[in-house]
């Protein structure tokens, strides 16, 4: 059984009640916008990202099975809505010009954003994913781990390299859910560098190591955390606060800014534990906590 199906629902739902667009801007730097798990929207050498599209709200979000739980493997998950804790903040423009998924489990692509999302946009995702994207329409783009897709934007260059996601420390387990996709993304502009590390579902593991030693530096680390899985039949595949400190350590970026968490009842852990272990740590670089709607400038 692959990741598709393990814990896939199939459901599609209306989408409405989108915010309209803003004015683009040719040099405005990289920022980040968090508008709640894995969901961000990214300017880039004046180009606009959204990854891991989510809208739903409410008690019932999205529908997926629950990794959380104990089930047969066998026979797979149960199938269940899942609620989202925090109001969506809204889309600032209401067409990105790229979309990047890290992989399609619904609390990073669900069902509302599925019938939202424009089938002509360009998409970048893991190639385990994008044959069933490309069924459905969407004009997806498969991104082999180590292959750069360069753009042209209004301020510059923008570079997206995609990096191996491993979501589990369970090869087996990893096995079936198969690898998804971190994006190293540069913004170029003359001499002017600015590099952010995405890093999607994953674990600081030897395939990530090895990928990111290939990698510049850089100046911001987006780390999943979440600790989603804990007793459950799957076992943990979402980091923990020491994990993404951990992880934070060999990254080497100047800031972290921690996603996946607090939005869905789905994560078991907030940005808290890594909070502590910051302050106690002292490590040297900042740490970036968001509220969902906020946004930050490299």
């Amino acid at each position: 059984m692959n990741r598709r199906s393990f814990l896939k629902s199939g459901v599609a739902v209306a989408a409405a009640g989108l915010l309209p667009a803003t004015v683009r801007s040719a040099t405005a730097p990289l920022s980040v916008r968090w508008l709640g798990g894995a969901m961000m929207e990214i300017e880039a050498a004046g180009l606009r990202i959204l990854t891991d599209p989510c809208l739903g709200e409410g008690e019932e979000a999205f529908v997926m099975g629950d990794p959380n739980e104990m089930f047969d493997l066998a026979k797979g998950p149960n199938i269940k809505t899942h609620a989202r804790l925090t109001p969506f903040p809204g889309l600032t423009h209401s067409s990105p010009d790229l979309v990047l998924l890290s992989h399609l489990h619904e609390d990073h692509f669900d069902q509302k954003a599925q019938a939202w999302l424009d089938r002509s946009l360009p998409v970048l995702a893991p190639e385990h994913d994008t044959e069933h994207l490309r069924q459905q329409g969407y004009g997806a783009q498969a991104v082999r781990h180590g292959a750069t897709r360069v753009f042209n934007g209004p301020s510059g260059e923008l570079r997206v390299t995609a990096l191996p996601a491993v979501h589990s420390l369970n090869p087996q387990i990893s096995a079936v859910l198969g690898l998804g996709n971190g994006y190293m993304i540069e913004a170029r502009r003359g001499a002017q560098v600015q590099r952010l590390y995405w890093a999607g579902d994953t674990f600081h593991v030897a395939p990530v190591a090895q990928a990111l030693a290939q990698q510049d530096t850089p100046d911001l680390f987006i780390p999943h955390i979440g600790a989603v899985g804990g007793e459950g039949a799957l076992g943990q595949i979402s980091m923990d606060g020491a994990q993404a400190m951990d992880f934070a350590a060999q990254v080497g970026a100047r800031s972290v800014l921690p996603v996946h968490h607090t939005t869905y009842s789905l994560y078991r852990e907030g940005p808290d534990v890594m909070q502590h272990l910051h302050q106690t740590r002292s490590p040297g670089w900042s740490l970036q906590v968001l509220n969902e709607g906020e946004q930050i400038a490299l």
